[in-house]
């Protein structure tokens, strides 16, 4: 989990240093990143224009953060109490969606990087390679313990970006006592483009990466600590350029308690499974986001929400093959120009007499009418997986029906209700069975075979059925 971090220092706006007020950043998971001002940026007759600062600059002191220039991007007033005696004995205070520690971006263009490195939560364990070893001598009087930086992982997604898997050994000492010694590693993906790019281009690969390591380890995936390199940080050490790393806090808000770890069959695979087509899996995961990312995005948002409710979680699953088909089979029963001489016949039949809202809801019928029913893409996507996904129902003209009957009766309210509609415990298996399903079918868009993905089923199975009732 995230640490909660509190910094005290003063702040500024960036065509206005000579107003500082003091104030006190703090972070907490459940909160975000705070800002609060013994003071307001406002004048009493600014109240009702006066916009949100999109940046605000400070200096901070606290432990090794001492002087430690701090940018804060996309602030956002929540508190505000003006006094008429004037700006130093009002207070304010700041929702911070993005804060940069270690920087001073003084406009929204300046903000770019070259590289940023990501630890996300469950990476360690999905990962699972490490630097450390140690030796214990059968006679008690000998502990010997090593670390080697294990080489890192490449990874080319394109002609701007390279990808790649870092280990940062952490390493503790406690000098008075001599007692002690902690030595920790961190596994990071870290996302380095050809030049400088900006801030919101290098975190939508941040956000990808995070979605195709949520399907990997089939949980929500949380970037927990993520650090920068920017040009406007160059130093010069003895001759040679250095970059102090910039500490970024990022959109971080009601990030849910989840186990600090997880064990190796929680997980459907690890990196070493696929260690060998790893580069392959993430350059087409990054190949296909034009045309899969309204999928990517279906499955990552019930990923990112338990609470959803089942019939919300049910019609997620069922709009993202529905979306997955229409973007990846033929999704017509005509060619275009042959259907659009049909639909004209259709428009020009319907009798006179029918006007107003009725004929335009005729025509948008027909307007549509050459579009796959719901039944049939299901029924296509299920034949195209039969190897793998047939073993998990029992007929598919069944589970199909019921899916499709399923869906109706949830988008249309109908009143009356079939047998064939699921609720309750069943609805929750009916979901999941649908979740496996598009699962099976993004992992074979990265480059997963069949006997690959079979050899995952039984974990997915366990984690997907594990909350039944």
């Amino acid at each position: 989990m995230i640490e909660q971090f509190e910094y005290r220092g003063i702040w500024w706006l960036p065509d206005n240093k000579g107003e500082a007020i003091a104030g006190k950043l703090h972070f907490d998971p459940n909160e975000g990143t705070v800002l609060d001002l013994a003071g307001s940026f406002q004048k009493m007759e600014d109240v009702n224009r006066a916009p949100d600062p999109e940046i605000i600059l400070g200096s901070i002191s606290a432990g090794k953060a001492v002087g430690k220039n701090v940018t804060l991007y996309r602030c956002r007033r929540t508190k505000s109490d003006l006094s008429s005696v004037g700006p130093s004995a009002s207070t304010s205070s700041f929702n911070i969606y993005d804060a940069f520690i270690g920087v001073h971006f003084t406009e929204k263009e300046d903000i770019r990087f070259r590289k940023l490195s990501i630890h996300y939560s469950y990476l360690d364990e999905w990962v699972n390679i490490h630097g450390l070893n140690i030796q214990r001598f059968l006679d008690g009087k000998e502990i010997v313990i090593k670390y080697s930086k294990p080489e890192s992982i490449c990874a080319n997604i394109g002609e701007n970006y390279k990808i790649s898997i870092d280990f940062e050994p952490i390493v503790r000492t406690f000098p008075i006592m001599k007692k002690e010694i902690s030595v920790k590693e961190r596994t990071y993906i870290t996302v380095e483009a050809s030049e400088e790019k900006s801030y919101d281009e290098c975190f939508g690969i941040v956000h990808q990466i995070q979605k195709s390591l949520s399907l990997w380890i089939m949980e929500p995936v949380y970037p927990l600590t993520i650090k920068g390199v920017t040009e406007l940080n160059k130093q010069e050490m003895k001759g040679k350029a250095y970059y102090p790393p910039v500490e970024i806090y990022h959109g971080l808000r009601d990030i849910p308690k989840v186990p600090e770890r997880l064990l190796r069959f929680d997980m459907a695979f690890t990196f070493k499974d696929i260690s060998g087509k790893f580069e392959v899996f993430l350059k087409n995961w990054f190949d296909k986001i034009d045309l899969l990312e309204p999928v990517y995005d279906l499955y990552s948002e019930s990923l990112y929400n338990p609470f959803m409710s089942c019939e919300h979680q049910f019609l997620n699953a069922i709009h993202a093959l529905e979306s997955y088909h229409r973007r990846t089979y033929c999704g017509e029963y005509l060619k275009g120009e042959d259907y659009e001489r049909i639909r004209g016949v259709l428009v020009a039949a319907i009798p006179a007499k029918v006007k107003g809202a009725f004929k335009d809801s005729l025509k948008s019928r027909i307007k549509y009418g050459n579009e796959l029913s719901l039944r049939t893409r299901l029924k296509e996507i299920i034949d195209k997986h039969t190897v793998v996904f047939t073993e998990l129902i029992k007929g598919k003209t069944t589970f199909t029906n019921t899916a499709v009957d399923t869906r109706n009766h949830y988008v249309h309210r109908l009143k009356e209700r079939k047998e064939t509609v699921a609720i309750g415990n069943d609805l929750f298996l009916l979901t999941q069975q649908l979740r496996i399903l598009l699962e099976i079918c993004l992992l074979t868009e990265l480059g997963f075979s069949p006997s690959e993905i079979k050899s995952f089923l039984p974990t997915i199975l366990r984690k997907k059925y594990e909350y039944a009732l």
